[in-house]
């Protein structure tokens, strides 16, 4: 007969070995399993040992970790393939904003170029944007469509914010999933890699500025004069 010891090694191979099945798996089989065993610990708990309840409750802890990153997955899957197109124009547009704002900067005074230099960095985070948005949510535009205004208000103007704003703080601090310099590279998020999270609306804040579009009231000033200089049909070039 086994001694403790073995039987604890024999125990948590086995539970490792039925773990490994289920890594990577469909959502549909990963939920199977964890009613599999909530079923059983719910009839069998005052007859199961204490150490197979323990290995089961580990196993159900595990397969809802695996089950949470499989459904992100799904979901990072249906948005990446809904928003590629829109996401690959913006990041054209923002690509192309940002270059023409980084030409015309040795043009501007001595006394200009602080500002100019926000306007810059501004540029720059929507660079950043339209590649590290995280692919498990809906889509936000940088550029809005003229025909439908925006209100402050909306949902989606909130939103945008409170990503824009992390993605700024992220580029700051060098924690960009994907970072500037390889964006200018030709990187974007690989298959295994869902962009900024954002925490849930209770952690949210907004930063109390005078915004439209997730931007400041100088940064869209700007950008209007800018666009003005412009054609409409750059966005497809």
């Amino acid at each position: 007969m086994a001694n403790p010891k073995q039987q604890r090694k024999q125990r948590a191979l086995g539970s490792s070995l039925e773990m490994a099945q289920y890594l990577g798996a469909g959502t549909n089989k990963i939920k199977k399993r964890i009613r599999d065993i909530e079923r059983l610990l719910v009839k069998k708990k005052d007859i199961l040992p204490d150490t197979v309840i323990l290995e089961k409750e580990r196993t159900l802890e595990a397969l809802k970790l695996e089950l949470n990153g499989a459904e992100l997955n799904q979901k990072a899957k249906k948005y990446s393939s809904k928003y590629h197109m829109v996401r690959f124009f913006e990041r054209k547009k923002a690509l192309k904003k940002y270059n023409q704002c980084l030409r015309k900067i040795e043009l501007i005074p001595d006394d200009e170029r602080e500002a100019y230099n926000k306007r810059l960095l501004g540029r720059k985070i929507d660079v950043c944007y339209a590649v590290n948005f995280p692919k498990t949510q809906k889509y936000i535009s940088l550029y809005p469509s003229m025909d439908t205004p925006e209100s402050e208000d909306s949902k989606s103007f909130k939103q945008r914010k409170i990503i824009r704003d992390l993605i700024a703080k992220q580029l700051e601090e060098g924690k960009l999933p994907v970072s500037f310099e390889d964006i200018l590279k030709g990187k974007t998020l690989d298959k295994n890699t869902h962009g900024v999270t954002v925490e849930d609306d209770n952690n949210q804040q907004s930063t109390g500025k005078n915004v439209k579009n997730g931007k400041s009231r100088n940064e869209e000033n700007a950008e209007q004069e800018e666009q003005e200089q412009e054609e409409e049909d750059d966005f497809f070039e």
